[in-house]
């Protein structure tokens, strides 16, 4: 789902200042509402469709979030999000203006 009408206008604001001030939340963000025991399998983010900064809300109940290395699958980091919990990711390069590999 789109973050149309009030409550997502409301949500995209809440979480706009964990952006970078050059690199504000893009109006196309997307909702994922998961059923109880859902999930979203292992995937890699496109920097050309979600910018340099992912962010997700945990809104109603407890959830984990998995992070795997890519160089070295056996490297790799759970976090129990809570609900009401933020997180931001960030993707940090070399030189300035260098894009994300």
């Amino acid at each position: 789902r789109g973050l149309r009408g009030g409550a997502g206008r409301a949500l995209l604001l809440r979480v706009t200042p964990a952006f970078p001030t050059s690199r504000p939340p893009r109006p196309s963000a997307h909702v994922l509402d998961l059923l109880p025991g859902g999930r979203v399998g292992p995937h890699v983010d496109s920097v050309k469709f979600c910018g340099c900064t992912i962010a997700g809300v945990s809104l109603l109940s407890p959830s984990v979030l998995r992070l795997r290395s890519l160089q070295d699958p056996q490297d790799w980091l759970e976090l129990l999000l809570e609900p009401g919990s933020l997180y931001v990711l960030r993707w940090v390069w070399g030189s300035p203006g260098q894009p994300p590999r």
